[in-house]
């Protein structure tokens, strides 16, 4: 039987290029593309697929992390400024009940209380003050002071030898005066819930 010319032409130009052949020659007479074993793992399509998924996972994976280490740091920050408000608070109190006023020789409790408040007025509008301690620092919470609640600012007051703060028109005491303020810090409990941020001062009164 003869081959027919399709055939022939195909095994005579798959001596010659091979390239040519697997183009041009029918299925019936080129069958060693059909034949080859394919790889393990499937095509590009199937390791995309699978790539894909491994990225998923490792998202599904890291993302609680970093949405907690980013509440934490926000939290950081909120605890930050608020220690740094409560720091100012206590140095202008302190500085400013120290200090002489005209009609007596120190401005007394109510009237610190008073830049203490306006200094927090951007922190809490919740401010307890003042709480006079009749010993030098440190304060005791609970025995010397009540802890305060969360979103709440509490002052305590040691007026030396003064008994208010004010002083006298005769003498000059010139002792110490210490200002502690105290706030509750109502965190997301990434920190451990309700933390109490102190700030302190001291100052030598001029009455």
């Amino acid at each position: 039987m003869q081959p027919s010319p399709a055939t022939w032409w195909c095994s005579e130009t798959r001596r010659r290029s091979s390239h040519a052949a697997r183009r041009t020659c029918p299925a019936s007479s080129w069958r060693a593309s059909s034949s080859m074993p394919r790889r393990p793992g499937g095509g590009p399509r199937a390791r995309a697929g699978r790539r894909r998924g491994q990225a998923l996972v490792e998202l599904a994976i890291s993302l609680p992390i970093l949405v907690l280490l980013v509440a934490g740091v926000l939290e950081l920050g909120r605890g930050y400024a608020f220690a740094v408000a409560t720091s100012d608070a206590a140095r202008d109190g302190a500085r400013y009940v120290a200090g002489k006023t005209v009609s007596t020789n120190g401005p007394g409790l109510a009237a610190m209380c008073g830049v203490v408040q306006a200094d927090l007025a951007g922190v809490t509008s919740s401010l307890s003050c003042p709480t006079q301690v009749s010993h030098a620092p440190p304060f005791v919470s609970g025995t010397d002071y009540a802890k305060p609640a969360a979103g709440q600012a509490v002052v305590a007051v040691f007026c030396g030898a003064s008994v208010d703060c004010a002083g006298s028109q005769s003498p000059l005491y010139q002792s110490e005066v210490d200002v502690y303020v105290y706030y509750g810090f109502d965190d997301l409990n990434l920190l451990g819930g309700a933390i109490t941020i102190s700030g302190s001062s001291r100052a030598t009164t001029s009455w």
